[in-house]
């Protein structure tokens, strides 16, 4: 078989993992691009439930209701600046959740061989 040799705009797409890093009360927490569905700019819940004992934030999208969560596992904070929506499939089953954040950062790469990255995916594979 013979191999082509993919174009440079491309190739860092499968030479290194690409971050989206979130910083939640001045600690940095890093995701899977991959795992990152969508970012929202100043959210506003439309319900703020309690489970487990918990503040848990809702966004409701036509019939989907997406949990906003405090990463840190605390009350979640009713404005933060940005809900960064994460996916996530069990089986044959999708789902969306999302952390609240203070400032996200998209521009961060590693090397696949890197030691970190399979802490960083272990979640979201």
């Amino acid at each position: 078989m013979r191999t082509l040799k993919l174009p440079l705009s491309i190739t860092t797409l499968v030479e290194q993992l690409q971050i989206v890093e979130l910083s939640w009360q001045g600690i940095p927490i890093q995701l899977p691009k991959f795992a990152v569905y969508a970012v929202l700019d100043k959210p506003l819940f439309d319900k703020v439930i309690y489970r487990n004992g918990r503040q848990i934030g809702l966004l409701q999208f036509g019939r989907y209701a997406i949990p906003v969560l405090d990463p840190f596992r605390a009350d979640v904070d009713p404005q933060p600046n940005f809900a960064i929506v994460i996916s996530h499939a069990r089986d044959n089953r999708f789902g969306l959740y999302a952390y609240t954040a203070d400032h996200i950062n998209f521009d961060i790469s590693v090397p696949f061989g890197h030691g970190s990255v399979a802490k960083i995916v272990q979640a979201y594979v």
